[in-house]
């Protein structure tokens, strides 16, 4: 393979809040604790401290999770060295999605192993371990149940009932032979057959299925998996969902956190009163406050304030944080110093500084994932043939399709001259009509516009016509562009890693490791 790199402003595929995130903006640079950059997360790491209390919670629940399960000799390393004072992590998360999702879940587990791998080497060997957080308490079952081989959608059938993390996998077996059919006979094919049956079994919850995925596709990186839906976990948060409920920090800090951005980008998520979800058997409900009572919505119990946190310190396995008070959950429970996410997810923790420090949780380095496509090399040679730039294949196609066509055509295919001299004509009409009368300047113009339509009308028949002649050409643009951009959108947005491992094998992931840097702050196309 062979790797070229682009500016992500250059691809017009990135979001504004993205692109002054990585230029360092100021105002963005204001919702940050640190830089993301080497600096900042040397400083994130010198300035980190982690409860010996927390770590042995964390510890403990680790070893229960991976209880009946046989890790990899490098994750039970991270896991022994996890309790060791000092041992820090960088995480990255994500929805337990089918069969490991679009390429960008990939992208980001091995973002978190790069980091970790190369601050440790700055730290003189201090341990820093890669975390994976796994959404199981997500209760969005739509999100997961599906990827797309190719062209082929798997979905997984079935209904949503809460947590998606506790939901077995009923149903998945004819699922994993299908997406083991559409493999095809790539090298490594039997090899990922078997960790697909070996994974996604029926007597497994999403989320056992999801670890014992994790571990057999990056295992030797030592990445660690945690399921944050527990009840040991939950206890180290009962203090800020106490204050969530009675101070409600959250909705302010995030106001002030738009206020500052005055508006310059859409915000991502949406401050609630309370940020909180109760969770019951098939439920995860959001608690709203009406009339000085909290009420669990979906036909929850009505509970008045001093009723409710009694709850939350019977049971603080039952609450569940939102989108926004999940990373504060993240970082009160990880030795944690730096987030690996994509675009959507840096939109919403940048919201979140002021929550950080209104609870006094050390706020991580935030990274931008890294994203990539994958081209054959015969499409990339098609392309430059056609005196296409490796930029250019993120340009709008029928434009960048009628240049082509017009350049190759057999016939000129513009209509500037024409353009320009039926401009003069008029120009000359419209001043013997301001000579003579001048109430004909009026038609003159009119019969111009008129004129000039007609003749784009004909400059549009000309680029059908040269398109029709370079039929050839403009078939190699369409299948090089349906490659990169499946149904319009980025690959990594759609297309799952499984066919690529099974044709090329496990060891794709160690050549993708050295080649993504979350450090570089650019787009990577790699041609194989």
């Amino acid at each position: 393979m062979h790797v070229h790199r682009l500016a992500y402003a250059s691809t017009r595929r990135y979001s504004p809040l993205v692109l002054d995130h990585l230029a360092g903006d100021p105002v963005v640079r204001d919702l940050q604790q640190f830089t993301p950059d080497r600096p900042g997360l040397l400083a994130a790491a010198a300035r980190r401290r982690f409860p010996p209390g927390h770590r042995a919670v964390l510890v403990r629940v680790l070893e229960d999770q991976y209880a009946g399960i046989t890790p990899h000799p490098a994750v039970r390393t991270n896991l022994d060295a996890l309790g060791q004072e000092g041992t820090l992590t960088v995480t990255t998360g994500h929805q337990l999605c089918l069969f490991g999702g679009p390429l960008y879940l990939p992208f980001k587990v091995l973002n978190a192993v790069r980091a970790a791998r190369d601050l440790s080497a700055a730290l003189d060997g201090r341990a820093v371990v890669p975390v994976f957080w796994m959404a199981t308490e997500d209760h969005d079952r739509e999100e997961v149940d599906h990827t797309w081989y190719g062209e082929r959608k798997l979905h997984w059938p079935g209904a949503a009932g809460g947590p998606v993390g506790r939901m077995p996998l009923e149903g998945i077996a004819p699922v994993v032979e299908e997406a083991v059919g559409l493999l095809g006979p790539g090298t490594a094919a039997d090899e990922v057959a078997e960790l697909l049956r070996r994974c996604w079994r029926p007597e497994h919850t999403l989320a056992r299925a999801m670890r014992l995925f994790i571990n057999g596709l990056f295992g030797h990186f030592g990445v660690v998996c945690l399921d944050a839906d527990e009840p040991a976990l939950k206890r180290l948060f009962v203090p800020v969902m106490r204050r969530e409920l009675t101070e409600r920090p959250v909705v302010a800090a995030v106001a002030r956190a738009d206020a500052a951005l005055g508006g310059r980008y859409t915000h991502q998520a949406h401050a609630r009163e309370i940020n909180l979800f109760h969770l019951r058997p098939g439920r995860r409900s959001r608690i709203v406050s009406e009339n000085g009572r909290y009420r669990v919505l979906d036909g929850g119990p009505v509970l008045g304030l001093d009723e409710l946190l009694a709850r939350l310190e019977d049971r603080p396995e039952d609450f569940s944080p939102n989108v926004l008070l999940r990373p504060v959950y993240q970082e009160t429970v990880l030795p944690n110093i730096a987030y690996v996410g994509g675009g959507g997810e840096l939109a919403y923790w940048l919201q979140l500084r002021g929550a950080f420090e209104a609870f006094d949780v050390p706020m991580p380095v935030l990274l931008l994932r890294s994203s990539s496509a994958f081209m054959a090399e015969k499409h990339l040679r098609q392309w430059q043939e056609l005196g296409l730039s490796v930029e250019e294949l993120f340009a709008a196609q029928h434009p960048l399709q009628a240049r082509v066509a017009a350049a190759r055509a057999s016939f000129a295919v513009g209509t500037d001259a024409e353009t320009a001299a039926l401009s003069a004509v008029f120009d000359g009409l419209a001043a013997r009509a301001a000579a003579a009368d001048p109430t004909l300047v009026g038609a003159v113009e009119a019969r111009r516009q008129r004129a000039l339509s007609d003749l784009r009308h004909l400059g549009r028949g000309f680029v059908r016509a040269a398109k029709q002649q370079q039929q050839v050409a403009m078939g190699r643009m369409a299948a090089v562009q349906q490659a990169l951009f499946p149904a319009g959108g980025l690959q990594e947005r759609r297309q799952n890693i499984m066919p690529m491992l099974a044709a090329h094998g496990l060891a794709r992931l160690d050549a993708l490791l050295e080649v993504l840097d979350p450090l570089d702050a650019r787009f990577t196309l790699i041609v194989e």
